[in-house]
Formats: structure tokens, sequence, C-alpha cells
């Protein structure tokens, strides 16, 4: 399938309202998290709207949401451009996602309640067998932010929701090599969580970040190295 067919095919997909540039949005993001438009490609907006079968207004007006995001930059005549990650960048979206995630679990630990730990577990068994990165990714995130919800910091949680945007824009690279050792992490924060072990799901939590961190840089190393090959 070429990138074309593949983006209209995504768009076909999602539901909801082409005309509403959040809807828009949540296609390009996923695009772009699926590599079906690269780093460093500039975004021709006609095109785009041609593509999408959208109107240009509400297609720029998507183009400017995932720019606050990162995920997209205006530069002068080429218009809108993928912005790409370096791995310098990487490392440092992960320092801040590891403060902000140990910082609400040591909040939220009291209040972890045993439905929340039954979610949680429901939700590792269906990443256990789920095999799309996007998906992935989502149940991922599903899973640590049931840990975190009931520390009820709204502004905390919107703030890591934005770094995981950045950082889970490179899922697809990485998954295939860190997925079998982060459900064995993740099971390891949870254990620790029902035997009300607050110090050591902390250092599990600290210790599957630092591994999720180390593992994308590595495998962003190796794509940067075919790039220039």
């Amino acid at each position: 399938m070429n990138e074309e067919m593949t983006l209209e095919a995504l768009a076909e997909r999602m539901s909801g309202d082409s005309s509403a540039p959040y809807y828009i949005a949540g296609v390009l993001r996923e695009a772009i998290y699926r590599g079906i438009l690269p780093e460093g490609k500039p975004l021709h907006q006609a095109q785009l709207a041609l593509r999408l079968g959208v109107s240009p207004i509400p297609l720029r007006e998507a183009l400017r949401l995932l720019e606050t995001e990162g995920l997209v930059t205006f530069q002068g005549y080429r218009g809108a451009v993928v912005t790409a990650l370096s791995v310098e960048e990487a490392r440092e979206l992960y320092e801040m996602v590891s403060a902000l995630e140990t910082n609400l679990l040591k909040i939220a630990f009291p209040r972890i309640t045993r439905r929340i730990v039954d979610d949680a577990a429901k939700i590792l068994d269906l990443m256990d067998g789920e095999q799309d990165c996007i998906r992935w990714r989502d149940l991922n995130q599903m899973f640590h932010n049931l840990l975190f919800e009931s520390a009820d910091r709204p502004l905390t949680l919107d703030m890591l929701a934005r770094l995981r945007q950045k950082t889970d824009r490179n899922i697809r690279i990485h998954l295939a090599s860190m997925r079998e050792e982060s459900q064995r992490q993740h099971r390891a924060v949870l254990a620790a969580v029902v035997a009300g072990n607050l110090p050591g799901a902390l250092e599990a939590l600290a210790d599957h970040l630092a591994y999720t961190s180390n593992d994308l840089q590595s495998c962003m190393r190796l794509e940067q190295g075919k790039k220039r090959r």
C-alpha cells in the first residue's frame, strides 16, 4: 500500500466530524506516529486537504494544534513541516516524564483501590496480545494513567500527556525491541502496588522509564545510522 492510500485509509478508519480541526489533527497525529508522514516532510496544505477530503481552514487549524504539541512547525516559505525528534531531546523528555510519573504515583499511592489494580491488570493482559503499535501505545498510557488518576492532579496529567505525545511519536521504532521487557516491568510496578510497597513501586517505575528511554535512544541512533548510509 502506498503512502497516499495509507493516509486515506487512516482517515476513513477514524470516526469523527471531518470538518473539526481536532478530528483532522487526530488523523495527522497518527499518520506522524505511524511514519506515514515522515520527519522533515513538508505538509502541503492543499494536497492534504484534497487527500483527506477536508476544507483548508480547519486543516490549518489542525496543523496549528499539532504545532503546540511539537509535532509540526511552520518554516516560512516551506509552510508546515513534520518536526524531527533528536536523541538528546528524547532523553530529556523521558527525564521529565520520569519526574512527573514518580511524583504522581507517590501522591496517588494511598488511594489506589483494588478495582484500579484489577483494571490495570486487565489492560496488561490486552497489551500482551496487541500487535498494533498505536493501540499498544494507547493501552500503555491507560495503564500508567490508571495508577495516577487518584492523585487528583489534572494539570500534571495534562503536562504528562503532552510530553508523552512527543516521545510516543517513535513508538513504532522501538516497540518490538522493548515490549516483552516493558511488560515484565509493568507487572513489577503493579506487584509492588498490590504489596503496598511504595519505595519498591517508585523504584520499579523509575527503572521502567529509564529502560524505555535508553531503548528508544538506541533505536533512534540505529535509524539515524541507516539514513546516513
